[in-house]
C-alpha cells in the first residue's frame, strides 16, 4: 500500500510568500521601507526607491554647525538608512559620521539626520520633497 503524502509541504511555499508580502507591505506603510526592498512587492507601482530618496547630514559641536555631503566612505550606510530609516540604520550612519569626523580631527557632539523622498503631483508631475524621518544622535 502506497501512502499519499500529506498536503502540508505543498503549503509551505505559498504561506512563506504571503508572510513575506504582508511583512514587506506593513514595513513600507508604517516604517518607511522602500517598496523596492524587503521582497519587492509594489516596486513597479512606485518611484519610491534609491534615486528618489536622500539623507541630509548636519554635524554640530561648539562653534560648529555644518551640513555634510555624503562622502564615498558613507555611501553604503547612507543608502541603507535611506531605504529603511530605522533607528538601528540611522544610528549606524551617525556613528560612521562621528568616526569619519574624528579621523579628520573635527569636533562633533551631535549628528542630525533627515531622511526625505521625492513625491510627484499626479496632475502637474511637479516634484516635492517629503520628510520621512528626523533623527538626532548625541555622542554618549
Amino acid at each position: 500500500m502506497v501512502r499519499k503524502p500529506s498536503g502540508w509541504p505543498a503549503a509551505v511555499a505559498p504561506i512563506l510568500l504571503l508572510v513575506t508580502a504582508a511583512v514587506q507591505i506593513l514595513l513600507a506603510r508604517v516604517a518607511d521601507l522602500s517598496p523596492w526592498k524587503g521582497g519587492g512587492f509594489g516596486m513597479f507601482a512606485s518611484l519610491d526607491h534609491a534615486p528618489f530618496r536622500g539623507i541630509d547630514i548636519v554635524v554640530e559641536a561648539p562653534d560648529r554647525s555644518e551640513t555634510l555631503e555624503v562622502s564615498a566612505s558613507l555611501e553604503e550606510a547612507a543608502a541603507r538608512a535611506a531605504t529603511f530609516p530605522s533607528n538601528f540604520r540611522l544610528t549606524q550612519l551617525a556613528e560612521a559620521v562621528v568616526a569619519r569626523e574624528r579621523r579628520r580631527g573635527q569636533p562633533v557632539e551631535t549628528v542630525k539626520l533627515e531622511v526625505w523622498r521625492h513625491e510627484f503631483d499626479p496632475h502637474s508631475l511637479r516634484a516635492t520633497e517629503r520628510r520621512l524621518r528626523s533623527f538626532s544622535y548625541r555622542i554618549p
